[in-house]
């Protein structure tokens, strides 16, 4: 049977993103502080972290590995977490579900690939318009514009990609002030304009890369982007069947006015149900006793059988 370190290894492995590169030195370090403070009273806050450590990313909340090694660090002296660690790992809900992970892996890898065919219709949208761009003249005469007041090599990544600036929810541009001192933040001004002009998320070397119908999950729900130039047919662009798989595989509550009403009166019945055990106590009522006499109180059928009581108690 695989050793608890090494199947987490494997499955830092299968993430996108590099993560078995970046993420393998804190679950080891993680796994030897699980065997050696196998009393410590932060121990049940320390395994939470490493469930979400070994979640994909895009379901983060926050930087997790800044605070991974701030707990490892505390830890390994013998010192308690501080308040606002603390804090941090309390606010976390539980690590997502294996098929919520399973989901967010698969769609990473996907993501990282530019794979959006299996939750978007029409291609021919996308295709006609990067056929355009990389046919252009006029667009190509703008980048060697912009590559003879600048050395565009240096802002590309290991691919040779240079992006523009991300778009984020609600407008919000978290990286809107420039220093025009700066040559990096002068190219990006400028490079984002021209991206803007031409539809484009960014550029391959020569290569133009044009903007895309997307589908992305975020810690925080499911983002949809439209590119402008989109003659959007919300019925025909968007596989909507596999959109709502993958945004409810977070584990999403069906929700509805009638749903919502049956909710809230269960809640109401669990709180009464509570109430009533505590009035069954104070009358020496135990067991089966107990469990009857509360149905009884909620005029549930005699027939009801006590595990349904158990299942509304554990709503409360």
């Amino acid at each position: 049977m695989k050793s608890s370190l090494e199947a987490d290894l494997q499955r830092l492995q299968s993430l996108a993103y590099h993560r078995a590169q970046w993420g393998e030195a804190l679950i080891r370090k993680i796994h030897r502080l699980l065997q050696k403070a196998r009393q410590h009273p932060d121990l049940l806050l320390l395994e939470k972290l490493r469930g979400w450590l070994l979640a994909p990313i895009t379901l983060w909340p926050t930087n997790l590995e800044v605070i991974g090694w701030q707990v490892v660090e505390m830890l390994r002296k013998g010192k308690s977490l501080d308040p606002g660690t603390r804090l941090a790992l309390e606010f976390l809900v539980n690590p997502p579900s294996g098929r919520a992970c399973e989901t967010a892996k698969q769609h990473e890898h996907d993501v990282q690939e530019g794979r959006y065919e299996h939750l978007v219709h029409a291609a021919c949208k996308f295709n006609e318009i990067e056929m355009e761009r990389t046919l252009s003249d006029a667009l190509m005469s703008d980048w060697k514009r912009l590559k003879k007041s600048f050395d565009a090599r240096k802002f590309t990544d290991r691919k040779g990609i240079i992006r523009r600036r991300l778009v984020q929810e609600r407008s919000l541009r978290s990286d809107w002030d420039i220093d025009w001192r700066k040559e990096e933040d002068r190219f990006y001004a400028i490079f984002n304009a021209f991206c803007h002009r031409w539809h484009l998320y960014g550029m391959q070397h020569d290569k133009p890369l044009a903007l895309k119908m997307t589908v992305n999950l975020t810690p925080f729900g499911t983002m949809i982007f439209v590119p402008a130039y989109w003659s959007f047919d919300p019925k025909r662009d968007l596989k909507w069947r596999a959109i709502t798989s993958l945004h409810r595989a977070r584990g999403v509550l069906r929700q509805g006015e009638k749903l919502s009403q049956n909710r809230s009166q269960r809640r109401d019945e669990a709180e009464r149900a509570k109430r009533l055990v505590e009035q069954a106590k104070a009358r020496g009522l135990k067991g089966f006793a107990r469990a009857y006499w509360v149905m009884g109180q909620l005029n549930w059928d005699p027939q009801t059988d006590i595990s349904r009581l158990k299942r509304l108690l554990k709503t409360c």
